[in-house]
């Protein structure tokens, strides 16, 4: 997994906190076969630091000079102790085990980036044991619980265990990423001092609308988490319906150059998408022009006189039997950018509207939740070193 915030403020803290462990006697024991333990450092906006390990230090829930865990301490250890003494012995130590992790789980709270505590259930269910007791989640909730704003992140391995001596590392994909976007209120893919991508959800905005229901954004959340970024870093937006992979410029440099890329159509994107009904063809293109509804703002219509050329590639993935009905799933890869282009293309082009499509479809519904769209792979020369980057996402419907 990428980092998910800048790393080199707090790297320069954890390059001292290993000097320490060097010369002290938690760095004896940490350095003894098996004792290795990973550390993290979060350094907020306001230049307070906070320190965590991960799990248990020496055996200790809590240890002097790092945040603690985001459960009640009282209640976790009489849960575990209740349970120590029935797998003793026991004939299905596993069944027990899980029994003990389904009560534990409920003790852990997490204070996130809007100020809401929520629980380990509500943002990650059927986590696995030990979800929560990283050290980024740690630290992330222990920051916002004081009302501080992250900086800048970053943890290491000391000791004897799963990884190198003093090897950096980023959250974990298994236990941590899945509660990060509920923390930090984005779902980081990728991040330097000149852009971020981000996994925007169905639902959400990628630029603040009018109204004060429609300040909360991708943009929005991009400027409270990295504090130089410009004032509008979106480079290019999604639907709300739609979700996936976007880019956006925190400087005006990276800004400025990728937009030019975008125009230019030098930037390569292709989405997913589940039509309602049977695709029979394997491939083909929609070469429709199209135009806004202008007696039926947003609604865009196909006008072969006066709509602006949209041409789309498409590519038949599968055919599902999903939501009592029959489904194509297919690959949309739009050579234009006009807006709402592949929801009309795959209404009037093709015959078969995006499932959960209010305006060219049907409206989402307790069978149908969203529109089953997604901007699924982004790729692109970065804006200023140049290196080619691509950013793959898997299919979250």
């Amino acid at each position: 997994m990428n980092a998910i915030l800048p790393q080199e403020k707090a790297m320069n803290i954890c390059l001292k906190m290993m000097d320490m462990f060097d010369d002290c006697a938690l760095g004896d024991n940490l350095r003894k076969k098996g004792h290795g333990r990973m550390f993290g450092v979060l350094v907020c906006t306001d230049g307070t630091v906070y320190r965590a390990f991960s799990g248990e230090l020496e055996g200790r829930l809590r240890y002097p000079g790092f945040v603690p865990p985001v459960f009640d301490m009282e209640k976790y250890t009489a849960i575990t102790a209740e349970y120590d003494r029935k797998i003793k012995g026991s004939d299905s130590p596993r069944d027990l085990s899980r029994e003990c992790w389904n009560k534990l789980k409920t003790l852990y709270r997490f204070n996130c980036f809007d100020g809401v505590q929520r629980g380990l259930d509500e943002i990650f269910p059927n986590a696995p044991s030990g979800t929560g007791d990283c050290c980024a989640p740690r630290l992330l909730s222990h920051a916002y619980g004081q009302n501080k704003r992250p900086e800048s992140l970053c943890e290491f391995f000391y000791g004897d265990g799963s990884y190198a001596h003093k090897e950096f590392t980023t959250p974990c994909d298994s236990r941590c990423r899945p509660l990060l976007p509920a923390l930090i209120g984005l779902d980081i893919v990728y991040q330097d001092h000149d852009i971020v991508v981000v996994n925007k959800p169905s639902g959400m905005l990628s630029i603040e609308g009018r109204g004060e229901d429609k300040q909360d954004c991708i943009a929005s959340r991009v400027r409270d988490l990295f504090p130089h970024s410009i004032d509008q870093p979106c480079i290019h937006r999604l639907d709300q319906a739609t979700s996936g992979l976007l880019v956006l410029g925190l400087t005006k440099l990276a800004h400025d150059t990728l937009s030019r890329d975008f125009e230019e159509r030098r930037v390569h994107k292709e989405y997913e998408a589940l039509v309602d009904g049977l695709i029979l063809d394997g491939n083909g293109t929609i070469d429709l022009p199209i135009r806004l509804d202008v007696e039926n703002r947003p609604h865009q219509i196909v006008d072969l006189n006066l709509g602006k050329g949209a041409v789309t590639g498409w590519t038949r993935l599968s055919i599902e039997n999903r939501y009592d009905r029959k489904v194509t799933r297919l690959k949309l890869v739009p050579e234009t950018g006009r807006t709402h282009q592949l929801r009309v293309h795959c209404a009037s082009g093709l015959g078969h509207p995006i499932l959960g499509d209010a305006l060219y479809g049907q409206a989402p519904d307790q069978t149908v939740p969203r529109l089953m769209l997604q901007a699924k792979v982004l790729e692109f020369d970065h804006p200023i070193t140049k290196e080619h980057l691509r950013f793959v996402l898997d299919a979250d419907f």
